[in-house]
């Protein structure tokens, strides 16, 4: 694709910090370069102004006397234009962050976007969830949730979120209208790739500092709209030109900050999902479509402007410089790296209605050389231990093929069960009922009180029915497919949702792997820890979180190795022996089979605030856990999936020998 230096999920993210920190360092210049743009406009408009005052007065002489002990510089003026304009700008930049805080959604919904339903009659929708689920089972993050721009004719397309827990996905209804499967597939996975390699937070950052930069301009707007040219507003007129050109001076310092922080991270984006898909002909379509579409990838909302860098293709053109300042690489550029042989001619789009694989076939071809998902928990695994690491963030496309035997293989009728908010509390009710009478009556009770699936028991014992064969590997993708239905719950729903999980939980009064694997996932999605736009990483040396680290390692061992305290200590060993810091001190490790869970969630809500460089140490420890005896349980790979997800580090699922093999 690019000859660029390869990367793993930990560099990319400490690039992403770093690049944070350029913005900064950007953003300081934008705001030094209005300030003494203001400062002089604002001395302007004050030699106006006095020009005009004294001009009812007949006498010359006296206008010019006026005028000739006018000073541009002036100290006074200029610190209190330097102080109230980096104030504005500040309260501006930090309103429209406090605004995006609220995830992927609401920044979907700001730029026009529509939740699309699980239940969608749309069959262009349905197979969009379709595609958006596949990748991130296969990616092993969350199932984000997903809209479209209805009224954006341009093929486009953006992911936004500040985490892995709350990303959105968005799609226009030109790229709804036009895409076929394979299109579709490639572009969700650019985007998905911008999800994997921690480039949301970094660009919503930047939508909050541009906003910042950019209200000068539509103040100036504003005050130009709102006055007419007469005697008694000219001032204030001339006021709102300068402000408007100087709102120049700020979009081009915007559009330069995007380019320069955009650019680049499109073609690996490019890359990735190419890698991811094992499909390089559906990416370069969609954008050969781009090429060959009278609407291109334009989008017509103006709030859309201070997010063009979120976008898959160019989505607004600068008057002035539209090369320079362009978001995006060329289009012939990320064509040539997808398709060398491609001429240059586009093939003319005309709008319609992209043909619809039929449900049924809605994955992937070459079925024969798929595998029963059903079986995949008996199956050795292809993964090695020293491969955890450079996989993290990095699906490929056996992982995507193996996403796409497990939705296939799921009956339509637990498919249904996760349509609606209701549906889908209820269904995961029915995972967490037990099969002792008197522990099923009390949470028959439990469920009863449920403000969400009105308390229906009934309902969730039908479930219960369908779901109590199902292989133990594929219950928690099955609770990620039901998220993004549970996430409209208002707050009080979702306060009550969870204390009902809790009850469940706790009648038999023990907690298994799977329960609390379960509720982990359930509390982090619905009730997310309130997120930083610029992020707190507040753990830098091992030393700060050893205690956590060994807490992880001793739950990770004894739940792969129950019933075997021998097998348990040497898993245990293999993985601290990967953190010189932690073997030198020659940890101590017992043995149980009663593992705290209390104590290991209050281990990873710490551990999650570690730098990078720690994460990934853990990541590393906990693989060589896992894998000493060169196997890996359900149990262990529910942990790790659980670990991996409070560190924020995506882990792909495992994959059978069987997918290795093609």
């Amino acid at each position: 694709m690019a000859n660029k230096r390869s990367t793993n999920f930990f560099e990319r993210q400490e690039q992403a910090r770093s690049n944070c920190r350029n913005l900064v360092y950007l953003f300081v210049i934008a705001v030094l370069c209005i300030i003494v743009a203001i400062y002089f406009a604002f001395r302007l408009v004050r030699y106006i102004y006095l020009v005009t005052e004294v001009i009812k007065v007949t006498n010359t002489s006296r206008i010019l006397g006026k005028t000739a002990v006018f000073s541009w510089w002036d100290p006074a003026s200029f610190v209190l234009v330097f102080i109230t304009v980096t104030l504005f700008i500040l309260v501006a930049s930090l309103i429209k962050m406090h605004q995006l805080q609220k995830g992927g959604g609401a920044i979907a919904e700001m730029l026009g976007g529509r939740l699309i339903p699980k239940n969608s009659a749309n069959p262009a929708e349905h197979q969009l969830l379709n595609v958006v689920e596949e990748m991130a089972i296969a990616s092993g993050i969350p199932v984000p949730v997903v809209y479209i721009l209805d009224k954006e004719d341009g093929i486009n397309a953006f992911a936004a979120g500040l985490t892995i827990n709350d990303a959105a996905i968005a799609v226009t209804q030109g790229a709804l209208d036009l895409f076929t499967r394979d299109e579709m597939q490639g572009v969700i996975a650019h985007e998905f790739s911008h999800i994997l390699h921690g480039d949301m937070r970094l660009n919503i950052q930047l939508i909050g500092i541009i906003y910042g930069i950019l209200v000068i301009g539509i103040i100036g707007g504003e005050i130009l709209e709102s006055h007419r040219i007469s005697s008694k507003s000219i001032v204030l007129f001339i006021g709102g030109i300068l402000l408007v050109i100087i709102g120049y001076i700020g979009t081009f310092a915007g559009r330069l900050i995007q380019s320069a922080v955009s650019r680049q991270k499109e073609f690996l984006a490019d890359a990735s999902a190419v890698k991811f898909t094992r499909n390089p002909s559906g990416l370069a379509n969609a954008l050969k479509k781009i090429g060959g579409y009278i609407f291109g990838s334009q989008i017509d909302s103006s709030t859309a402007k201070q997010a063009s860098h979120l976008f898959f293709g160019e989505s607004h053109s600068d008057f002035l410089f539209p090369d320079s300042l362009a978001t995006h690489p060329p289009l012939m550029e990320r064509i040539l790296c997808l398709d060398p042989s491609f001429d240059g001619i586009f093939p003319k789009v005309k709008k319609g209605i992209a043909v619809l694989q039929p449900l049924s076939q809605d994955i992937p071809a070459s079925e024969s050389n798929r595998v029963d998902a059903s079986a995949l928990a008996d199956q050795p695994v292809s993964t090695k231990a020293a491969d955890i690491i450079n996989g993290v963030g990095k699906p490929t496309a056996a992982h995507l093929d193996h996403s796409s035997v497990l939705l296939v293989s799921i009956g339509d009728n637990i498919k249904q069960a996760l349509n609606t908010p209701e549906d889908a509390a209820n269904f995961i009710f029915a995972l967490l009922l037990g099969k002792d009478y008197r522990e099923r009556e009390l949470q028959l009770g439990a469920i009863q009180r449920s403000l969400v699936g009105k308390g229906n028991k009934d309902e969730a014992l039908r479930l219960c029915n369908l779901t109590e064969n199902l292989p133990e590997d594929q219950k928690l993708p099955l609770v990620e497919l039901a998220m993004p239905q549970l996430r409209s719950l208002t707050a009080i729903e979702r306060r009550n949702f969870l204390e009902i999980i809790n009850s469940l939980i706790r009648a038999d009064e023990k907690t298994t792997l799977f329960e609390f694997s379960l509720q982990w996932i359930v509390q982090q999605y619905l009730i997310p820890e309130n997120e930083k736009i610029f992020g707190e990483t507040t753990f830098f040396d091992v030393s700060q979180v050893g205690y956590q680290i060994l807490i992880t390692l001793r739950a990770l061992a004894n739940a792969g190795n129950m019933g075997n305290a021998d097998a348990a200590r040497l898993a245990f060993s293999a993985g601290v022996e990967r953190i010189p810091e932690l073997a030198c001190k020659n940890p101590d490790y017992s043995y149980t089979e009663n593992i705290n869970f209390a104590e290991i969630n209050t281990a990873l809500k710490k551990l999650a605030y570690s730098s990078f460089k720690i994460k990934q140490m853990i990541i590393d420890a906990c693989a060589h856990c896992a894998f000493a005896d060169e196997t890996i349980t359900v149990a262990e790979a529910e942990l790790l999936r659980v670990i991996s997800l409070a560190l924020r580090c995506p882990l792909p699922p495992f994959l059978p020998q069987a997918y290795a093999q093609h």
